[in-house]
């Protein structure tokens, strides 16, 4: 099974990646996808030791509350095994290169091209269809 965790606060894009993620898992197995509206919820969820090891957090940058840098770092703090990564709707160097910087995995501009997505989380991940 494929442990994913899902940062953004807006609602409709967590509804898009499960459609999407469903889809892209349909041919390579089971998953477990997790999703919340805010860094801080995520943390606490990070932080138990009820849940299956996470493989993958893809969050967001701009978020009330934490960015996702703060994010990433906190998360880094944790577990800096876990790939991370970053989703931004604004298309910048800067950004890029923070990311890049605090140790993310890949950066990825909004609107997310899920095919790319896909080929992506195959190669970081080592998915084989099933």
């Amino acid at each position: 099974m494929i442990h994913i965790v899902i940062v953004d606060d807006e609602a409709d894009t967590h509804l898009l990646y499960k459609l999407k993620f469903k889809k892209l898992f349909a041919n390579i197995g089971d998953l477990n996808l997790v999703s919340f509206l805010n860094a801080p919820d995520c943390l606490r969820y990070l932080e138990r030791k009820d849940i299956p090891p996470v493989d993958l957090i893809l969050s967001d940058i701009n978020m009330p509350d934490m960015d996702g840098f703060e994010l990433l770092q906190k998360v880094h703090n944790i577990n800096a095994n876990i790939p991370f990564y970053m989703v931004s709707a604004y298309e910048s160097p800067e950004f890029r290169l923070k990311a890049d910087n605090l140790g993310a995995t890949r950066f990825l501009s909004k609107p997310v091209d899920f095919h790319m997505l896909g080929d992506m989380l195959r190669k970081d991940l080592a998915l084989q269809p099933s």
